[in-house]
């Protein structure tokens, strides 16, 4: 008689030869041999993946995570299968589970971005890919997500580094150059949107004329270029950071809260107490990150501005 482990490994020679329904048959008849067997379960779940039966696909996976409940990769496929189906409200419902399982897995955090991209929860979803890309710096696909989300967001700059990022680690990255032209046209687009019938007047321009100088300038003109242009883009940037700090206040933070609060009414066992305390604590490390970063923009325009004085000279513009 077969056991299942040559089984599986007859499902992984036919595997070798793209012979998919013959593995799935080899894989199917381990599990009846053996319905404990946690290999044939997950190399069944990721070929009924691939074959789209979803709902299969997910019941393995679910299988694999009660036969081994350490195995947080199990639910994190499991949230990954949702999302394929577009069921995002399952999807981030499991990939929390995941991560209260291991809060250092970077797949959850790519998928979790996924399905908050897919409930319209932008800012957090801003969060999760970060944090994905924070663990795993080297993920383009998190990279370009985070892109299009940004796109969406409105927030063509900070999505155009984010493409180019993603293409700094891997050029010839099909989604991230589709993603890079199209913030780049929207920007472009939005530019000319300002100024549909001439020239808007140049109030920085405008507010140097009016201005009494108090001392010669000695900046040379590209160096005064160079000045106007970083202040205004480190300005700028931490605008940028600030409107997504309140939103992850207002869309993760303070619903984190008032989940505790209200389970401090209500009669719950311990893993819900459990649950709600991680994502709590996901929610607070990355608001403090959020934080630090626009603190860091302020720092720097004050070493700007140190560095100017340093000259011997008065920047007024």
């Amino acid at each position: 008689m077969t056991t299942p482990d040559e089984l599986c490994t007859e499902a992984n020679e036919h595997l070798k030869k793209k012979d998919i329904a013959a593995a799935i048959t080899c894989l199917e008849e381990a599990i009846q041999s053996d319905s404990r067997h946690v290999s044939a379960h997950e190399t069944l779940a990721g070929l009924c993946f691939l074959t789209k039966d979803y709902d299969r696909s997910i019941e393995l996976y679910q299988r694999v995570s009660m036969l081994d409940p350490k195995n947080s990769a199990a639910l994190v496929n499991v949230g990954a299968v949702y999302n394929k189906k577009k069921d995002f409200t399952e999807a981030a419902k499991t990939l929390r589970l995941a991560l209260a399982k291991d809060r250092r897995c970077p797949e959850a955090y790519y998928n979790l971005g996924i399905a908050q991209r897919g409930l319209k929860q932008m800012a957090m979803a801003v969060s999760a890919y970060k944090e994905a890309i924070r663990l795993a710096p080297d993920m383009v696909q998190a990279y370009s997500n985070l892109g299009n989300v940004l796109v969406e967001m409105n927030n063509h700059s900070q999505a155009i580094l984010q493409f180019r990022k993603a293409l700094e680690i891997q050029p010839d990255f099909k989604k991230a150059q589709i993603g890079l032209r199209r913030a780049e046209e929207k920007t472009h687009q939005a530019k000319n949107a300002m100024s549909p019938f001439g020239r808007l007047v140049d109030m920085e321009e405008v507010a140097r004329q009016n201005q009494t100088v108090e001392k010669k300038i000695h900046l040379s003109p590209q160096q005064r270029f160079e000045d106007r242009d970083r202040i205004h883009r480190i300005s700028k940037e931490s605008e940028l950071l600030a409107i997504e700090l309140l939103a992850q206040i207002k869309n993760e933070l303070a619903v984190v809260i008032l989940d505790l609060s209200r389970l401090a009414g209500e009669e719950k066992h311990g893993r819900a107490w459990a649950e709600e305390l991680a994502k709590f604590e996901i929610a607070s490390r990355r608001y403090h990150l959020q934080l630090e970063n626009h603190r860091s923009k302020t720092d720097q325009i004050r070493e700007h501005e140190k560095k100017i004085r340093s000259l011997g000279e008065e920047v007024t513009d």
